[in-house]
């Protein structure tokens, strides 16, 4: 049967409908909103026959789900619209609070409350009172949709509450996100979400147009005579349904149903008693049997809907979790492989070449070993070290530009074992000389930077006849004192990077040079007092410099104003290499095709913040993709 059979099977049916669609109200959710309505307009007095056992009741448990804000409350509202029977609502309390909504405090004047709807409109609500140390609303909530005793006895009779069981009509309405409703599924061996009927809140099919609102349904229901025990009981007209409450019964006690429908039976019957008495009927007909077990389809559909959201939810979040932890696990390893690249470096420059075997051991930990391979090779692509050729045992490996011998270091020992600076023995050098020069008179014009050794020297030279007469001039006191020559450490740097680059390429063209490798103006550079760095930007930046070919990790520059790089820069294969992909490409498989074309990491990272390149996500996911605007200049 399909919905529109189904809300088109009776007059009722169809005004349910109708009020969904003046509402702009998800019908089925309308309609189960109706139903604990019509439950709960009923007493505890009507019950289903004890086929299996004792009577059964009516109390219904209906859970609304849907996205943030699919709209529960307008359900609710539009429900109370169609079935406008006077009704006691309360909100969701503790355990013990469930029992106190039908015995009230001991007071004058209170009359005790038989029948309420409990509105839970946030179902976090439900599970931040589920969630207390000793809270027993769980296992209440099941003993109300039984119908069983609910409350505790206290040692005190004032706090004593105490509801005997089918004194009181109990329905609930909870509304619910699929992947909030955890605290509903993690009870399915103690029964919890069996025992609701669920319906979404959206409808794909709703209509835009207008309709007027239609008149309510009655809920004014006929009086039904109890009998002897005081109890209204509903009757079965087919007997298939009896025949079907054993069969699915004995199904049961012989473990043969699911778990999450094993009061599957019990609550169909209760949605076809309330069909029944919504057509103010005492005795099920076949009609209400057959329309029960279309809402237990959709019931039935909703509920594996929400597990299989919930499912969702919790696989993203491990994924979630995998990958934070695989980019820690990668920010970790970087870093890690940076102290090696580091500690490498360190131990060739300070103590010259050395085997890989040598290398590997003083590495220390096993970590940082594991990474000697990958940094090494790294170092050796970007030319910052490379392999001592001549070698037959063993592979060793030293700074580039270093000749050092073997086992001795680049810089002189002193006696205690010290190591000196590179500045150290320069001012070493400076003393010695000062020592050994001979003295001179200095003139202005000899030298316009004046050394602290050389005021030092004035200063001692003046005797104090001449300090007496400090109104002398200072062309007279210099001619009297004797001034020496010191060789100073480090004179100032005059020029930038790039004023240095230029000139120092201009000196090779003087003399009749117009290639060079760039490794040799990177070393006179880093002698000159300037930074690596500095100057590899500067030759970018050169007028005067272009690239005509790269031998491993040495590059080869063409000399002279005018020139043009023969090969293509980092940031030009990136751009075109991301461009013949046609979609977002993973970082690593940027960086190893990178690689294969003879740029390393960095380059190409470095390339991928000059050139326009668009990225998302984080650390391993990362993705990259040319900007559009690259694409449209041919870049």
């Amino acid at each position: 049967m399909s919905s529109d059979e189904f809300f088109n099977a009776t007059t009722e049916l169809q005004t349910i409908r109708q009020w969904a669609r003046a509402r702009y109200a998800a019908e089925w959710a309308v309609f189960g909103g109706v139903l604990p309505r019509v439950a709960a307009t009923t007493g505890p007095e009507v019950q289903l026959p004890g086929v299996i056992g004792g009577r059964a009741s009516l109390n219904l448990l209906c859970a609304f789900v849907a996205p943030s804000g699919g709209g529960k409350g307008i359900s609710d509202k539009v429900a109370r619209l169609a079935w406008p029977a006077p009704i006691v609502e309360r909100p969701i309390g503790s355990g013990e609070g469930i029992a106190a909504t039908f015995v009230p405090p001991k007071k004058e004047g209170v009359e005790p409350i038989t029948k309420a709807i409990i509105n839970v409109p946030e179902i976090d609500t439900l599970a931040g009172i589920a969630s207390r140390q000793g809270s027993i609303l769980l296992a209440q909530l099941k003993s109300a949709a039984m119908g069983e005793q609910l409350g505790q006895a206290n040692s005190s009779e004032a706090t004593t509450r105490i509801v005997p069981a089918h004194t009181y009509r109990l329905c609930m309405s909870v509304g619910a996100q699929p992947a909030h409703t955890g605290v509903l599924f993690n009870d399915t061996t103690g029964g919890t979400p069996q025992r609701f009927l669920w319906f979404l809140t959206t409808d794909p099919d709703m209509p835009s147009d207008v309709t007027p609102d239609p008149e309510p349904l009655n809920s004014r229901l006929p009086f039904w005579r109890p009998d002897a025990d005081g109890v209204i009981e509903i009757g079965y007209g087919p007997p298939e349904i009896t025949e079907m409450i054993i069969g699915a019964h004995i199904a049961r006690q012989r473990g043969q149903e699911d778990a999450l429908d094993g009061h599957a039976m019990l609550t169909r019957l209760k949605v076809a008693a309330c069909l029944a008495i919504l057509h103010h009927r005492i005795v099920v007909s076949e009609l209400d049997w057959q329309l029960s077990g279309v809402v237990m389809e959709v019931s039935n559909r909703t509920r594996d809907w929400v597990v299989a959201e919930s499912k969702k939810v919790a696989r993203q979040k491990v994924r979630d979790r995998a990958l934070a932890r695989a980019a820690g696990d990668e920010v970790y390893d970087q870093r890690l492989l940076d102290r090696v690249r580091n500690s490498v470096t360190k131990m060739l420059d300070r103590d010259g070449e050395q085997s890989s075997s040598e290398l590997r051991r003083r590495l220390g930990k096993r970590d940082k070993r594991d990474l000697f391979d990958q940094a090494v090779a790294e170092l050796e692509h970007e030319g910052m070290i490379e392999q001592v050729p001549g070698k037959e045992r063993g592979i060793r490996f030293r700074i580039v530009g270093h000749r050092d011998q073997p086992g001795h270091p680049p810089f002189p020992q002193v006696s205690d074992g010290d190591q000196l600076g590179h500045r150290d023995q320069i001012q070493a050098s400076a003393d010695t000389t000062h020592a050994a020069t001979a003295e001179f008179s200095a003139e202005p014009e000899f030298s316009t930077y004046i050394s602290r050794s050389e005021t030092l020297n004035q200063s001692s030279a003046l005797n104090s006849e001449e300090s007496i007469h400090a109104d002398e001039t200072a062309d007279s006191a210099t001619s009297k004192s004797p001034l020496h020559a010191v060789a100073d450490p480090t004179p100032p740097t005059t020029m930038t990077a790039r004023q240095w680059i230029d000139a120092h390429v201009s000196k090779i063209l003087d003399g009749g040079e117009n290639t060079v490798e760039s490794l040799e103006v990177y070393e006179a550079g880093k002698a000159a007092g300037y930074k690596l760095d500095n100057l590899r930007q500067a030759a970018k930046s050169s007028s005067l410099i272009s690239v005509a070919a790269r031998k491993g990790s040495v590059t080869v520059w063409n000399l002279g104003a005018g020139g043009q790089n023969t090969i293509v820069s980092a940031e030009e294969w990136l751009t075109g290499w991301l461009r013949s992909t046609g979609g977002w490409v993973k970082a690593a498989d940027v960086y190893a095709a990178g690689l294969a074309a003879g740029y390393g990491r960095d380059t190409v990272k470095s390339a991928s913040v000059r050139a326009d390149v668009d990225k998302r996500g984080q650390s391993i996911a990362t993705e990259w993709s040319v900007a559009p605007a690259v694409v449209e200049r041919g870049a």
